[in-house]
């Protein structure tokens, strides 16, 4: 539990800091930087609980899991985040970085062990986040998870 708290306010202090400051990002490392460090923030968020993943959310945000299942932000915070149950070991490959103005998006693999609603996800994990930047910070607007359910 130690080393999830300490990776959860390392990541988060550190996005903080990113979605605090962060200008448009400059060449394409200091973007797939920015969208990493993001992701890392959203994982953790995730794995601590809803009140660690709502201060991420734009007011729009939606998702829409692999099987079929979508919230809004008030739905996702109120009963979506707090079904999913995964390890702190997780790795983010294959970032595909695009930006257009306010709005990031992120195509990237999560190598995660996870279980949502009760049913374990394939480690290989595909998805899609976009973020949209409101008041110099980057808030998550939509995020897609097409891993497969066992």
């Amino acid at each position: 539990m130690r080393n999830i708290a300490s990776r959860l306010l390392l990541a988060t202090t550190f996005a903080a800091g990113l979605l605090l400051t962060a200008p448009t990002p400059g060449t394409a490392d200091e973007t797939t930087d920015t969208a990493r460090a993001l992701l890392v923030a959203f994982v953790d968020g995730v794995i601590a609980g809803p009140a660690a993943v709502a201060p991420l959310l734009a007011p729009e945000y939606q998702i829409m899991r692999s099987n079929g299942v979508g919230y809004d932000r008030a739905g996702y915070i109120n009963r979506g985040a707090g079904t999913v149950r995964a390890r702190p070991n997780y790795a983010l490959d294959d970032l595909v970085v695009t930006t257009g103005g306010d709005i990031m998006v992120v195509r990237y693999i999560l190598q995660i062990d996870e279980t949502i609603d009760g049913k374990t996800i394939t480690r290989r994990a595909p998805r899609l986040t976009a973020f949209r930047r409101i008041d110099d910070a980057w808030k998550i607007s939509a995020h897609a998870n097409f891993a497969r359910t066992e």
